[in-house]
């Protein structure tokens, strides 16, 4: 199947994400400069499901927050409009993300607090807006096996009789990864390049790409989680990690090692 091709195919894909009224007026009221966090809480309280999946997650210790979070405009306050946006559109995907691939979910979690963890280390900008990315990176899985099951059987026959990682099989199979195909389902959703590009390059790491910084951070943090074995991405395969993004960062193998021990410390939450 060309990459064209299958882009259609994802673009079509009416079931994922399921996007009721609730959603589509929140979305909207976002993307207002003129709203405030009240009205935008109120609207999300009014759906009682959707309050209390984001209530859910964001004290699920994901953002290691000390004090538990009540109410839906707290949320808001603390976590920004952009944030609680693309966690109110990827509610069904992260529904499907944890009936998905053994261990998915746990390690799409863990990689999203190891992002945040590594954007506070290095003093970045927006650290929670980098770990809902963080979070998202491997929704292109859960479109694969949900919407493409023959070829998602055929990837994991490739990564269990090479020993392939999963990108690899996928790219052997359909000539793209789950990095391309969720990427394509945020630009769809309409998010912006900073929360797309890092999705889509994450496996193909370059410094001249837009938000290269990002970009390494979710990188770097996806290896981080599979050496430390939290959750699983899928295979057994440990990648290496791009001396490019590692100078992007201007991280040295001690920044890593304290990186670790701080993922260590705060994985505990997380995990439980």
């Amino acid at each position: 199947m060309e990459a064209a091709e299958l882009r259609r195919l994802v673009e079509k894909i009416q079931s994922l994400p399921t996007l009721p009224g609730t959603v589509v007026s929140i979305t909207r009221m976002l993307d207002n400069p003129e709203t405030t966090a009240n009205e935008v809480g109120k609207q999300i309280e009014s759906d009682q499901v959707l309050s209390a999946k984001v209530l859910k997650l964001v004290n699920s210790g994901f953002y290691g927050f000390s004090q538990p979070i009540g109410t839906i405009p707290h949320a808001m306050v603390l976590l920004g409009f952009g944030v609680v946006k693309t966690l109110v559109l990827s509610m069904s995907v992260l529904d499907m993300m944890s009936r998905s691939v053994a261990g998915l979910w746990q390690h799409s979690l863990a990689c999203g607090r190891t992002c945040g963890i590594i954007a506070r280390f290095i003093d970045m900008d927006d650290p929670e807006e980098i770990s809902v990315t963080g979070l998202l990176h491997d929704l292109g899985k859960v479109v694969i096996e949900e919407h493409l099951p023959e070829e998602f059987e055929q990837v994991v026959e490739k990564i269990e009789g090479e020993d392939a990682l999963f990108y690899e099989a996928e790219e052997a199979v359909l000539g793209v990864s789950h990095a391309n195909i969720g990427a394509w389902l945020l630009d769809k959703w309409m998010l912006p390049s900073q929360l797309v590009n890092p999705i889509m390059y994450h496996h193909n790491f370059h410094p001249s790409r837009a938000h290269a910084d990002r970009t390494a951070v979710i990188h770097i943090a996806d290896i981080l989680v599979r050496a430390e074995g939290f959750g699983s991405g899928g295979d057994n395969g440990i990648p290496e990690i791009s001396r490019e993004a590692m100078d992007t960062l201007q991280l040295g193998i001690e920044d890593l090692g304290e990186i670790m021990d701080l993922m260590q410390d705060e994985m505990k939450d997380v995990m439980r």
